[in-house]
C-alpha cells in the first residue's frame, strides 16, 4: 500500500514521536510530497532543524519517492479553486489551504493513502476529489 503524510504528522513525530507506529507501519511504500518537504524547509529556523530534515528526506530522495506535481495537475489544482462553492472562498485564499490541495493532488497523482491530522481541510478536499483516500489521525 502506498502512503504519504501530511506536514502535520511529521511536525508531531519530530515534536514528541507521535504517529510513530504508522509511520513505522509495515507493508506500505512511504512517498513524500514535495509540497511537504517544501513546508517543513520553510519552517526550518536552525542548523539543528536543517540537518533533522535532510535526514529525513535522504531515503525518500534516494529511491525516488519524493512526488511532484505536473503541469496537468497545476492545471487541474486550477479548475479545482475556479469551482470551488462559495462558502469556500475565503479559505481558498489561504496559503495553508493551497498546500493542502496541492498535497492531495500528489497523492492522487499515485495512488497513496494520506495521512493527516487535519480534517478541516481534507474533509473539503475529499469531497471534491472523491477517489482521494484519507486516513485522519488524532
Amino acid at each position: 500500500m502506498k502512503v504519504m503524510y501530511d506536514t502535520n504528522v511529521y511536525i508531531s513525530f519530530i515534536r514528541d514521536r507521535s504517529h510513530a507506529d504508522v509511520m513505522q507501519q509495515r507493508g506500505t511504500t512511504k512517498y513524500f510530497s514535495a509540497i511537504v518537504l517544501m513546508e517543513l524547509w520553510a519552517g526550518s529556523k536552525s542548523k539543528a532543524s536543517e540537518r533533522l530534515i535532510n535526514r529525513l528526506q535522504r531515503p525518500y530522495r534516494d529511491a525516488g519517492r519524493i512526488v511532484t506535481l505536473s503541469v496537468k495537475q497545476y492545471i487541474e489544482i486550477g479548475h479545482f479553486f475556479a469551482d470551488i462553492p462559495q462558502q469556500y472562498m475565503t479559505l481558498s485564499k489561504k496559503s495553508s489551504f493551497l498546500y493542502d490541495v496541492q498535497i492531495a493532488f500528489t497523492a492522487l497523482s499515485i495512488g497513496a493513502t494520506l495521512y493527516t491530522e487535519d480534517s478541516s481541510h481534507f474533509d473539503i478536499i475529499q469531497s471534491r476529489l472523491n477517489s482521494l483516500k484519507v486516513k485522519y489521525l488524532p
